[in-house]
């Protein structure tokens, strides 16, 4: 069995690990919301005032930070006054973007607040800048925040909500270039400073206000919409609290079915999120040194061609032991960047895309990336400290080093047994998780702790008798997490045994 060194640096520290880059993404997009969430007080699924039982009793075990809604494509589609008072007066409406699906509404403003305090999270809202106005989006932003005396407030109250609903994060439009409104970023930067201009604070909830960044590479989007607010008559990038910027990795193969090549490519994409991460930022670095304003990546994961049965548009697909990795990968680049990135939101969190957890009629299971969620959640507020990986490999020529860099899968695959992770340090506590990513070879890990000793450490592993695993209704419990076991510790070292196609979480108390 080859062995990887990993370092791990207590004295080199990157910065605070912000909990929102845990977040999540429900839209109004095939089964996420209808019956990922909501199926009504008068179902016979177990409910709470409609919303599913068994998704809150999954949900609030992850103290997920933030939940974004209601898009995404949706979002600058979407009236939110279609959504309050009696649900039997709401309008149906049309999804225009996926499918022409009949939205029913009757999963609202209210509701969503719900479902937040019932998982115990912090509510996202993203206004409508596309098809919307400016007095909407005010409107909005009063009805939910106000708790003195006004027509909106008051309607507030009689809708069943006495006190404010405290609403910090508000995404001022989504995807703005595309199917926001198809706007150049000149455009889009004087739309946005207009809306932005009426969203205002109320009572003790300052405003996050939340701008469309770019997909993927495009700094471009990024350069020309931060130096339009700079330069055009006055300076206005005060008006922003933070860029979203979106990255999908996409698909090799299908969901279920790929090769280990293909396997290996979807890893190398995922990867590319440390590239997206470091182009915004040092874009952004040049108009905001001071970095005042907070990059974050509101939408990113897998995207896999829709499982066979379901509506094209509904983007229901599959979740194996790859899109864990996939999760790992990128909860660890946002790790080791938390200097740089704030918030991230996965698409998406029930039924669609990389979702954590999948439902059918009044059945409820975790993915593979819902326990990647699980045991990462000890880094959430952590300080993360360096992580060091250096492969060894045995050849022909002897010993060869490598550090692993932005082709470390592809050297993994070729025989090059490289680890990657992060690790972070709370309340005398390290967290360190990583993944071995080769699809076949397991490899022993020595994890050398400088700056500090080791008095005790545990394990947990996910892993699967195949790269394909993943949990189904009839199997629910093919992939978990082992229950954490003691590991030999000695001074500064420990050796993980790591089984190929692992996520590992390694959790240390320090002398």
């Amino acid at each position: 069995m080859s062995v990887q060194q990993v370092a791990i640096l207590l004295n080199e520290t990157i910065g605070t690990i912000s909990p929102y880059l845990h977040g999540e993404f429900a839209e109004h997009l095939g089964e996420c919301i209808y019956p990922g969430i909501w199926v009504g007080e008068g179902s016979t699924i177990p409910n709470i005032n409609g919303i599913r039982q068994d998704v809150v009793e999954a949900l609030r075990p992850l103290e997920i930070p933030v939940l974004r809604w209601p898009g995404g494509c949706f979002a600058d589609a979407y009236h939110w006054r279609d959504g309050i008072g009696a649900r039997s007066q709401r309008p149906l409406r049309v999804n225009y973007h996926w499918g022409k699906a009949p939205e029913s509404n009757h999963f609202g403003t209210h509701e969503f607040i719900e479902f937040c305090r019932l998982i115990g999270t912090e509510p996202y809202l993203v206004g409508n800048v596309g098809s919307g106005t400016p007095s909407e989006l005010r409107d909005w932003v009063e009805y939910c925040n106000f708790a003195g005396n006004s027509s909106l407030a008051n309607e507030r109250r009689a809708n069943g909500a006495p006190e404010p609903f405290g609403v910090r994060f508000w995404g001022v439009g989504n995807e703005n270039w595309g199917c926001g409104g198809n706007m150049d970023p000149e455009y889009y930067a004087a739309e946005f400073a207009r809306f932005r201009t009426f969203l205002f604070d109320y009572s003790d909830t300052p405003i996050h206000a939340i701008a469309c960044g770019a997909a993927g590479n495009d700094w471009h989007w990024t350069w020309k919409f931060l130096d339009t607010l700079r330069r055009k008559h006055w300076n206005r990038m005060h008006l922003v609290q933070s860029l979203a910027a979106h990255y999908y990795c996409g698909t090799a193969g299908t969901a279920t079915q790929f090769t280990e090549e293909q396997w290996l490519e979807l890893l190398c994409r995922a990867y590319v999120m440390e590239g997206i991460i470091l182009g915004h930022r040092t874009t952004m670095d040049e108009l905001d040194p001071d970095r005042r304003i907070h990059l974050i990546v509101d939408e990113w994961g897998a995207w896999h061609p829709v499982e066979p049965g379901k509506p094209s548009s509904g983007l229901y697909q599959q979740n194996t032991m790859r899109d864990a990795h996939v999760a790992a990968i990128t909860l660890d680049v946002f790790h080791r960047h938390c200097d740089k990135v704030y918030m991230g939101n996965i698409a998406q969190l029930i039924n669609v895309l990389q979702s954590l957890l999948l439902v059918e009629e009044d059945r409820c299971i975790k993915t593979p990336t819902y326990y990647v969620w699980q045991l990462y959640a000890p880094h959430k507020g952590g300080s993360a400290v360096r992580f060091e990986s250096l492969a060894e490999r045995i050849s022909d020529g002897g010993v060869s080093r490598d550090h692993c860099k932005s082709s470390y899968l592809q050297r993994s695959f070729n025989g090059l047994q490289c680890i990657t992770g992060s690790a972070s340090v709370k309340d005398r506590t390290l967290c360190v998780t990583m993944t071995n990513n080769h699809p076949s070879r397991p490899c022993e890990v020595r994890l050398t702790l400088v700056g500090a000793q080791v008095k005790e450490a545990s394990m947990a592993v996910l892993v699967a008798d195949d790269i394909r695993a993943h949990n189904t209704f009839e199997q629910p419990d093919r992939v978990k997490p082992s229950a954490p076991r003691p590991i030999p510790a000695a001074g500064d070292t420990l050796q993980v045994e790591a089984p190929a196609a692992s996520v590992i979480q390694v959790l240390c108390s320090l002398g």
